[in-house]
């Protein structure tokens, strides 16, 4: 992050063509070579996956009770979605659980990254494109995200139990582990034109929403769902990290209120130094 700051300080970048290329060829790589080698049981695949998608609904009714109750219109209310739903499980979620629950913890959070990224794709693709796009040209951006593809791609090898030859995983498996710093080059790049000043109010209720309610979601709902154990920790840490960086490649891709979006991502993981530092004294 320091230095992709450092470089758009001091070089003109087209930040836009990075974050394609991250959109459309390295975060596809990364999934589909983590998810088809996956080792988890299904049973605790499936609750991961439930888990992801009832806590981004709750987040999601939250979130949009918030706007309709502020009035905002419909460019704002797409942007502030994109920032309090879809959560930075990946460059800052995969190394945090292995640092903190180690091996098992990564599996699990690859899991939820996997899921979350699913919907980063398509509800968050729709919601960036809708700003300035109708219903059905939204609908048909969801379609052209290849992620989309990799991810029932690599469901497929890993429950058909298919072995991939070693000359066609190994080059996307070294593709796809360039995902994650291209992530924070482009997020460094995007802080280095970043102002809070300018929405400083909504930025600070979206960061809240996102860091304190959706850890307060988080806890209530791990239980519903019986997780337990690291499961249930790895789980409630990846819920409650700060916006998703890709939030940020989204909403330059389709100019949803980028300065808005990107605010909120750096305020969420500055803030996100102390949320989490308690959340895991919580869980430990």
């Amino acid at each position: 992050m320091g230095l992709g700051f450092a470089l758009r300080r001091l070089v003109s970048i087209d930040v836009r063509s990075l974050s394609r290329v991250t959109l459309y060829v390295l975060s596809p790589c990364l999934i589909f070579s983590r998810l088809s080698q996956s080792t988890l049981k299904a049973d605790d695949l499936g609750r991961i996956v439930a888990f992801t998608l009832v806590t981004t609904f709750v987040m999601g009714v939250i979130s949009w009770g918030t706007t309709r109750a502020l009035r905002f219109d419909q460019g704002k209310e797409s942007a502030f979605l994109l920032a309090t739903l879809f959560v930075n499980a990946g460059n800052y979620g995969l190394p945090l659980n292995l640092l903190a629950f180690g091996e098992e913890g990564l599996a699990r959070a690859i899991v939820f990254f996997a899921t979350s990224s699913f919907l980063v794709n398509t509800l968050a693709v729709y919601l960036a494109s809708r700003g300035q796009a109708g219903m059905r040209e939204s609908m048909a951006n969801v379609f052209k995200m290849p992620l989309i593809y990799a991810v029932v791609a690599a469901l497929i090898v890993n429950f058909g139990n298919l072995e991939i030859p070693g000359p066609v995983f190994k080059p996307l498996e070294m593709t796809g582990s360039a995902a994650i710093p291209v992530m924070l080059l482009i997020l460094g790049m995007e802080l280095s034109q970043a102002s809070v000043s300018e929405e400083w109010g909504t930025i600070g209720m979206a960061t809240f929403i996102r860091l304190v309610v959706a850890a307060g979601v988080a806890l209530w709902i791990a239980p519903l769902l019986g997780l337990a154990g690291v499961t249930r920790e790895a789980c409630i840490v990846e819920a409650s990290m700060p916006t998703a960086v890709m939030t940020t490649i989204l909403a330059v891709e389709f100019d949803a209120r980028p300065k808005f979006v990107t605010g909120t991502v750096f305020t969420t993981t500055l803030a996100s130094i102390v949320t989490l530092t308690l959340l895991l004294r919580l869980l430990r």
